[in-house]
């Protein structure tokens, strides 16, 4: 699967890159959102974005992606677990939200059920 992923934190970075490898996806990462959203514009299966983003916050770039008919699955990251953090991430966009810290299982886990759905959605 081809994922981008788009986070500001190189710790983050590292280590969600070492836990998607192992399963032998393809990560393309981008540091800042308005890089991530003009990125987005190559074929990805996914895309892992953060929503506190230099340049340009994670929902933003999730409302631009919508807006353009972008229609991979999308997955917020974010410390914030606060209600309305969740509700703005869902009406921007997001198709799941993961709060920080993530697991590698469960960011494994949401990639592969993310990823299935995406393959149903594109007929394959």
């Amino acid at each position: 699967m081809r994922i981008l992923l788009v986070e500001d934190d190189a710790m983050n970075v590292e280590l969600f890159e070492a836990a998607l490898e192992t399963d032998g996806h393809e990560i393309v990462t981008e540091r800042d959102g308005a890089a991530g959203e003009e990125r987005a514009s190559d074929q990805f299966d996914l895309v892992l974005l953060d929503i506190q983003l230099p340049r340009k916050d994670g929902l933003a770039v999730c409302r631009g992606l919508r807006a353009r008919g972008l229609r991979m699955p999308i997955v917020a990251l974010s410390a914030s677990v606060l209600p309305e953090e969740i509700a703005r991430a869902k009406s921007a966009g997001f198709d799941e939200f993961l709060s920080k810290p993530i697991s590698a299982q469960d960011l494994r886990d949401a990639v592969r059920r993310l990823g299935r759905t995406s393959h149903q959605a594109n007929g394959l």
